[in-house]
């Protein structure tokens, strides 16, 4: 069973690994694997963007487990923990989709010693970081500087964690690195990580399986900006201003030292209203950005690819709008682009409206009756991971949607506040008439019902996933007609 380990470094990387979570609940396809292995190494424990991220995993993880395995449809891809996939089934490490960096919270001038050192060597620590580097404390990241980030996350790779991967890595798996290059974190995590993995001097397991382990990264560029202190205000924060010659720096470093990937992905975009400047902690949590979903699509792309086709190649990949507008639609998007993602994001959207608008008015239908649907979602707990992955305002469906469409270059292809369904997609619209009213509460369970009597499974939700599954494939194809 072929794994995609991906590895979300910083914060950026868990904003793309939230919207991949999306797209896989979905069901846009991940093809030549079996299930997906987020990663997230942030050493920002309390870190907004992490946590929302981590909680949005968790919750997908139990609604796929209880739908089990399936080649297609909604949560069907599988998303395991690290610890999950154990050859022996008895791992020694944490349960979580997040590397344990044990609890950082001192300087780094302390991580690194610095008081016990001699003066000739404390001299040379003083010119490679500044005052304020050594005087950070670790626990909220590396604040913009990968010269830090580089020193304390070299020390992981002879960690647990990194050895219980590697054990654990097979021929035939891949691996997949998301990150900015413009922060600490990313711009850190990232190279050292391939460099480590494809070191032939390595001392890890399995090395020689990650050595020649096909390899692809999102490498995304600066997209956002920080708002700047006021005039004479002494604070704790990180200045944007240098994004831009860090991600020229970083770029001219990956040209001649970053080896051993077959594709490389790029992103970024013209950053509009700047953003609360937040440096770490749980102020830290950025409204999703359109960067963000296209940048999770690197994944499906890269995995999209054949063994054959990577092997022995370098790819390199950047991602263009078919128009530079302020407000995207399904039809701004490259064909390849929507044909992966827009009938299986219409069909999950229809889904989450009608079971949040009319769902409990459905109680004497046949679909709801006939599995005692109306009880389960009281007493069922399953039922209450569904709402939370699609409602809860931290980190649910609905939130992500809003987020999208706050920014200035907005993800505007589905109305998360039409009520009428057949004006829900911005880029094709049920035309309705006396006789015509399109898609509507009627046809819904019309839909339902029939999807339900083909349904041998009487599990409340299950039954309930596979009868919207059915249902709204037949109304984007037969009402929507969308193609």
């Amino acid at each position: 069973m072929a794994k995609l380990f991906v590895f979300g470094i910083g914060g950026t990387g868990s904003r793309v690994i939230r919207s991949l979570v999306m797209l896989m609940a979905a069901g846009v396809k991940i093809k030549n694997c079996d299930k997906i292995v987020p990663i997230i190494i942030d050493p920002d424990t309390q870190n907004g963007d992490m946590n929302r991220t981590v909680e949005l995993l968790k919750t997908y993880k139990h609604l796929h487990s209880k739908l089990g395995r399936r080649d297609e449809g909604f949560f069907h891809t599988d998303i395991s923990t690290l610890s999950s996939i154990a050859n022996d089934g008895n791992a020694k490490i944490r349960d979580s989709f997040v590397y344990d960096f044990g609890g950082i919270n001192k300087p780094f001038k302390d991580h690194v010693g610095y008081n016990q050192l001699d003066i000739d060597s404390q001299a040379l620590v003083d010119l490679l970081f500044t005052s304020e580097n050594l005087n950070n404390s670790l626990d909220v990241g590396f604040r913009g500087s990968p010269n830090v980030g580089s020193v304390v996350l070299n020390e992981i790779i002879d960690s647990p964690e990194m050895r219980f991967f590697a054990s654990n890595f097979q021929a035939g798996d891949r691996i997949f690195f998301v990150s900015s290059i413009f922060g600490g974190t990313g711009a850190a995590g990232f190279p050292l990580l391939l460099k480590n993995f494809k070191d032939v001097h390595s001392t890890l397991p399995n090395a020689a399986s990650l050595n020649n382990a096909l390899t692809g990264a999102m490498v995304v560029l600066p997209y956002f900006s920080l708002e700047q202190p006021a005039a004479g205000v002494q604070t704790d924060f990180i200045d944007s201003n240098a994004f831009t010659t860090k991600a020229k720096d970083a770029l001219s470093y990956y040209q001649n030292h970053l080896n051993g990937l077959n594709a490389t992905y790029y992103m970024g975009d013209t950053p509009d209203k700047p953003l609360e400047n937040n440096p770490g902690r749980a102020s830290q949590k950025n409204d999703a950005h359109l960067v963000e979903l296209l940048s999770a699509l690197a994944i499906v792309d890269f995995m999209d690819y054949s063994d054959n086709e990577l092997q022995g190649n370098s790819l390199f990949h950047e991602y263009g709008l078919r128009e530079d507008v302020d407000h995207i639609q399904f039809s701004h998007l490259d064909n390849e682009t929507r044909d992966r993602i827009a009938k299986q994001l219409i069909k999950f959207h229809y889904f989450e409206r009608y079971y949040s608008q009319h769902l409990p008015e459905d109680a004497q239908a046949a679909y709801s009756k006939g599995v005692d649907l109306q009880g389960a979602i009281r007493n069922e707990p399953i039922f209450k991971d569904l709402n939370k992955f699609l409602s809860n305002p931290e980190f649910g469906y609905q939130s992500w949607l809003k987020e999208l469409g706050r920014q200035e270059r907005t993800f505007a292809a589905l109305n998360l506040n039409e009520t009428d369904f057949n004006r829900m997609v911005s880029d094709k619209q049920v035309e309705t008439g006396f006789l015509n009213k399109g898609i509507h509460q009627g046809s819904f369970v019309k839909e339902l019902n029939r999807a339900s009597e083909s349904i041998s499974d009487r599990d409340a939700f299950v039954a309930t996933i596979k009868a919207f599954e059915a249902a709204t494939t037949n109304l984007v194809d037969d009402k929507l007609k969308y193609s």
